[in-house]
């Protein structure tokens, strides 16, 4: 796959404008429901996800497993081979999400790809993303490179990009926001209401390691093969073969 070509930035972080859009008091509650979980789609293709998203995503063990291995794929930009797909997974916008071979998704976790113009979520090959994560855009757009792991209880939101490398692993609890900064110099109008900015959003290069409850702001990259210390703030770049820890992250030597 050719992460570059498919996940060129957005020229601007677009996450308040897709709630907003949601909150239209001119449209229906139906409206609301497509435009939040399945996206533009014939009726025909709203149906088919409605059906397999209620009567397979719950069925546990091998029958499961099995069943939506089999079924779901076709709910996708495209599928390699191989793919696990957990128990109860919540699932948004699958027309805008491509996997690769071998991916492997646990339960209950949630891949979202919605927005109106971005490109969505792109995950390479033998990913795996773990029991209750959820990796969502809010208008911007997810890589993730061949056989990284998400751990559990992963939140990584992105109103610009997020870029993940190959062979890289976080603990549980991490958690990455690309965009999601507001303008506030005015007073005279709520915050939300405000322009939002980015920073570019967040790169991870390959062999990085995040310890647990650790939290990623936007506009940092962590370079090839550093560590980042279980319940640090990461909010400046971080050089190469580094191990960086604490409240801001603070490089404490090197590999």
């Amino acid at each position: 796959m050719d992460y570059n070509e498919r996940m060129k930035p957005p020229s601007k972080p677009r996450g308040i404008a897709e709630q907003k859009n949601l909150l239209d008091g001119k449209k229906s509650a139906f409206q609301k429901y497509r435009e939040m979980f399945v996206g533009e789609s014939s009726f025909f293709y709203f149906l088919k996800y409605e059906f397999l998203t209620t009567l397979l995503g719950p069925i546990p063990g091998a029958l499961g497993l099995f069943l939506r291995r089999v079924f779901f794929p076709s709910l996708f930009l495209k599928v390699g081979k191989g793919v696990v797909f957990g128990r109860n997974m919540t699932i948004r916008h699958p027309r805008k999400i491509t996997i690769g071979d071998g991916v492997v998704f646990d339960d209950f976790s949630v891949i979202d790809a919605k927005g109106r113009k971005n490109r969505g979520i792109l995950l390479g090959r033998n990913v795996f993303i773990g029991r209750n994560s959820v990796i969502s855009c809010k208008g911007g757009d997810i890589q993730v490179g061949d056989y990284a792991n998400i751990g559990s209880n992963n939140t990584l939101l992105s109103e610009s990009i997020i870029r993940i490398g190959k062979y890289v692993f976080t603990a549980g609890h991490v958690y990455m926001v690309a965009g999601g900064n507001h303008s506030f110099e005015r007073r005279d109008i709520p915050i939300w209401h405000q322009p939002s900015r980015s920073k570019g959003g967040i790169v991870l290069e390959d062999d990085v390691w995040i310890g647990a409850a650790c939290t990623i702001v936007d506009g940092v990259v962590i370079k090839k093969g550093s560590i980042l210390g279980a319940g640090s703030l990461a909010h400046k770049k971080i050089p190469p073969y580094s191990v960086a820890l604490g409240n801001p992250a603070t490089v404490i030597k090197k590999r």
